[in-house]
């Protein structure tokens, strides 16, 4: 196996995880969806949808026109507290470590779940073939195997500590 079409088999597992997870993720309910029944905007006629609309896209336009307005000097407003700057979104997601178990059997070729002495020898055989002083003769090729060699060796850490509590 080459390293290229190691490093293509990696890719592949971590798109195979990320749409794991992707099937399992519920997309979040339309916030104005229960507006529109609780107010009877579900009832409403094609032209005065398009009223309402208008009205909401102006009260926006005239949110973010005061919101991009200049501020006042810093002396003024020193003793006023500030107000707490609305959320652009969801927080970013952190990988949880459960992600990152996956990635690591993932990149050592082993199923999720193996004990230490499958991954131990997995993690070995794969060190023995892609090692970088086996990929001297183009630069290209050892530099590919060095960050293909520290990716398995922070695999085979985190399962070692994983494995061995």
């Amino acid at each position: 196996m080459t390293i290229s079409k190691r490093l293509f088999d990696m890719a592949r597992a971590e798109l195979n995880s990320l749409l794991d997870k992707a099937s399992t993720w519920e997309s979040p309910r339309d916030p104005d969806e229960d507006l529109y029944r609780r107010y009877g905007l579900d009832q409403l006629t094609d032209e005065q949808l398009e009223a309402e609309l208008e009205r909401r896209h102006r009260a926006r336009a005239a949110a973010q026109a005061k919101a991009n307005a200049p501020r006042p000097s810093p002396a003024s407003s020193a003793s006023r507290p500030r107000a707490a700057r609305p959320s652009s979104g969801p927080p970013p997601r952190r990988p949880s470590p459960d992600d990152d178990v996956r990635r690591a059997y993932a990149a050592l070729e082993v199923p999720v779940g193996s004990n230490f002495e499958t991954v131990r020898k997995s993690y070995r055989a794969l060190m023995r073939k892609y090692h970088p002083d086996h990929h001297s003769e183009s630069p290209e090729k050892q530099k590919t195997a060095t960050e293909l060699t520290q990716k398995l060796a922070e695999a085979y850490k985190l399962l070692e500590r994983r494995l061995r509590r």
